[in-house]
């Protein structure tokens, strides 16, 4: 893989999570709780102004997200063998905790009977949401520094099996 490609991959995948990380903890943490001393006509013009701008960049994050995130796995699994075998579930763990965010974040910010209903747990489905985001930053880690051995490398070092017998095994007489 070219480096040019590496870096568009990397930005497309790390700038949108960035954004829905800290979006969403911006709406749990700061939003959210600035709406308490508002009447309920004003949170509810203030929550649906935050709604229909945020819903593009949840869309167009998560876009960029999964696409950016399956060419990252797929590339990174063909290259590379993983010694210490985490690798692998983490990716599944990730993408399943990264499908979650993406649903609860395209509930809160849709506009259908359906994401209203959802919204009236609101600041559960936030901190929920947050909390995912959060654990999917900490998964990414933990698989950025994976120890990996490049396919052709793995192969290489490991040892032939031949049909000799063993020293032990001559010694013994079998």
């Amino acid at each position: 893989m070219t480096f040019a490609i590496d870096l568009l991959l990397r930005w497309a995948h790390i700038v949108p999570a960035t954004i829905m990380v800290g979006g969403a903890v911006y709406a749990r943490y700061a939003l959210a709780p600035s709406t308490d001393p508002l009447a309920d006509e004003q949170k509810e013009l203030l929550k649906a102004g935050v709604r229909a701008r945020w819903m593009k960049w949840v869309m167009i994050c998560a876009f960029l997200l999964l696409v950016s995130g399956i060419i990252n796995v797929v590339l990174i699994a063909t290259e590379y063998d993983f010694p210490q075998k985490y690798y692998h579930p983490v990716v599944g763990v990730k993408m399943l905790a990264a499908m979650v965010v993406f649903y609860i974040a395209s509930m809160l910010t849709g506009r259908s009977e359906n994401a209203a209903r959802f919204r009236e747990k609101e600041r559960f489905w936030l901190s929920l949401n947050a909390g995912l985001a959060i654990s999917i930053v900490l998964m990414g880690g933990a698989l950025k520094i994976a120890e990996r051995v490049p396919k052709g490398e793995a192969e290489a070092a490991q040892p032939e099996q031949s049909d000799a017998p063993s020293p032990s095994a001559v010694e013994n007489g079998s």
